[in-house]
């Protein structure tokens, strides 16, 4: 499967996914009729941001909703009946260079197999429940000369740690502290994470890029658990520093 752009672990269709999630808590009923999205029960939305640690997400109908939306419904992981094996194997059989294509994009999509993968995506419903509006931009597409095919144009995907560090209006000042953003670089457990990724949402003013937040959640969770990557300069940390400090400057020049 293919990861999402800017993402390490995110594909594109949980990204789609994650995105109908979440515009069925927020956007307007004729807005989700528009796109064939169901209306969340009433209070879903209200639970997710009441629950104040993994254990109540866990609980929660929204969650809930949410992992088994993206949780692929067929693992082929698991061992299969006798006799059934052969039978689904023989049906696709990928020539060895579509193995060695999709063999990246496969250990990624595993990420829903890792032990600690059900914590990490209600770690992102829980935050991702206090966003009231997307601002990863929409992939632009021109239509060519026939008129047919379309080309993606590049877009700069924005993070939630370079809207922190983007200064606040006729100031030099970010919008995070340096301090309180040091604290966010050092969240020593899950639940301070959360915590922290929700206050600053909220000083956000609930806005954020959903699929690049869910990721970066994602990427801490493996980090924080397995110890990968095992490149410093992979790190999340590293990542939001650049990100942060990079906004910071970009406006004090």
């Amino acid at each position: 499967m293919t990861v999402a752009p800017y993402c390490q672990y995110l594909t594109v269709e949980q990204a789609r996914q994650l995105r109908r999630w979440h515009q069925s808590m927020n956007a307007a009923p004729s807005e989700l009729q528009e796109q064939n999205i169901m209306q969340a029960p009433s209070g879903q939305r209200a639970r997710l941001c009441r629950s104040e640690n993994l254990p109540a997400l866990l609980m929660t109908d929204g969650f809930r909703r949410l992992w088994f939306t993206i949780n692929p419904p067929v693992d082929t992981d698991i061992d299969e009946a006798p006799g059934s094996s052969d039978a689904v194997k023989s049906e696709v059989k990928p020539a060895p260079n579509e193995l060695a294509q999709h063999s990246k994009p496969q250990t990624k999509r595993n990420y829903l197999d890792n032990h600690f993968a059900m914590l990490a995506w209600a770690c992102v419903a829980g935050v991702l429940a206090d966003v009231r509006t997307d601002v990863t931009p929409r992939t632009k597409t021109k239509d060519t000369a026939k008129g047919k095919s379309k080309s993606e144009e590049n877009i700069d995907y924005r993070s939630l740690a370079a809207m922190a560090g983007s200064p606040v209006k006729n100031s030099e000042r970010s919008l995070l502290s340096e301090l309180r953003f040091q604290r966010l670089q050092t969240a020593e457990s899950e639940e301070e994470l959360l915590l922290l990724l929700r206050r600053l949402v909220k000083q956000l003013d609930r806005k954020a890029p959903l699929a690049r937040l869910a990721d970066d959640i994602l990427c801490w969770f493996a980090e924080y658990h397995d110890r990968v990557p095992r490149d410093v300069e992979k790190r999340i940390a590293l990542k939001w520093a650049t990100e942060y400090y990079r906004a910071a400057s970009s406006h004090s020049k």
